[in-house]
């Protein structure tokens, strides 16, 4: 799929082979989870759940199905949709749990809240904003559905597979949260220093580049420890093959050496303006996004040839 520098994308995350089989797995756990449950609920005949269930079930697998068969679907328009579909899909289950005083089928919409911020999607507040309108609306429609007698005995088994199934869904998050971070600090690095030489330097790389800068100076993204190139590239809607372009045009090594120029000559603006009468070092240092003071030491000197107390010294001996 090709998309112009400033144009509308998906974003370069959603694009990876790492996201597609991130998703058929959830899909997959989520199917698995899906058949236990219809199997707990046939086992003790609760029509309106049995049935809800079946359609449940046979929907996962469509799901998961589609998304296998069709390579070339836009994994994050899938993402957004399951969200959509999970959401309202999960509603009348919710109130007939809640009918039967049970609330432990709220931990699913937990699972979705995590679920987004795992996958970065975008308008994040909104969606959480949504899901909690429709927690809350539960509480008001439950009425409406059905009242169950269920059994002591089926609740407690299904709140068992309901906080395990929460266990392996959050604890799978939890570790695709943690290696797309790893994949991305490798990919990005790549991508980001081996920018093609025979490539022209464009009009369009230009105007990129000065968005770049116009963007980290009035918005100053620097300031929280992870912000890296694709969160600039989800932020001007872009990826990190035009991040990289714009900045090879704007006569940058790469990503990093930029971070590092910006959040240096950041902490020397604080330091030539007396930031140090009223902050510590280690303050004005992750003020400006470094997490460790060995990192802003050694990008400190190497830009400015002196570490941060060498030129705090000499910027107070040249002001006296």
């Amino acid at each position: 799929m090709k998309n112009s520098p400033t144009g509308t994308k998906i974003n370069n995350y959603s694009a990876t082979p790492f996201l597609r089989k991130t998703v058929i797995t959830f899909l997959s756990l989520a199917l698995a989870a899906s058949v236990c449950f219809t199997v707990l609920y046939v086992m003790y005949d609760v029509k309106s759940f049995k049935y809800l269930l079946y359609i449940f079930t046979m929907q996962h697998v469509l799901w998961l199905t589609g998304f296998i068969i069709y390579k070339d679907l836009s994994t994050e328009s899938v993402i957004m949709m399951y969200i959509s579909y999970i959401t309202t899909a999960l509603f009348p289950v919710a109130c007939i749990y809640w009918n039967a005083g049970n609330p432990v089928v709220f931990s699913w919409y937990l699972l979705i809240m995590f679920g987004i911020v795992v996958f970065q999607m975008r308008n994040i507040g909104l969606w959480i904003f949504v899901i909690s309108i429709i927690v809350i609306s539960v509480f008001f429609l439950s009425p409406v559905f059905p009242k169950e007698d269920l059994s002591p005995a089926l609740m407690n088994e299904a709140n068992i597979m309901t906080v395990i199934a929460t266990i392996v869904l959050a604890g799978f998050f939890a570790v695709v949260y943690v290696k797309r971070d790893n994949f991305y600090e490798s990919t990005q690095e790549e991508s980001l220093q081996s920018t093609p030489e025979s490539t022209e330097i464009s009009e369009k790389d230009k105007a990129l580049y000065n968005e770049i800068i116009n963007y980290l100076e009035t918005n100053k993204p620097f300031k929280n420890p992870d912000f890296n190139a694709h969160t600039l590239a989800i932020a001007l809607n872009t990826n990190v093959t035009y991040i990289s372009k714009a900045l090879s045009a704007g006569g940058n090594d790469n990503f990093n050496a930029l971070l590092n120029n910006i959040r240096v000559n950041y902490v020397k603006s604080m330091l030539d303006n007396g930031a140090l009468k009223k902050y510590t070092l280690d303050f004005i240092q992750a003020e400006a996004g470094y997490k460790h003071r060995s990192t802003f030491n050694t990008a400190f000197k190497s830009i400015t040839g002196m570490t941060p107390s060498e030129y705090a010294s000499q910027n107070s001996h040249d002001n006296t």
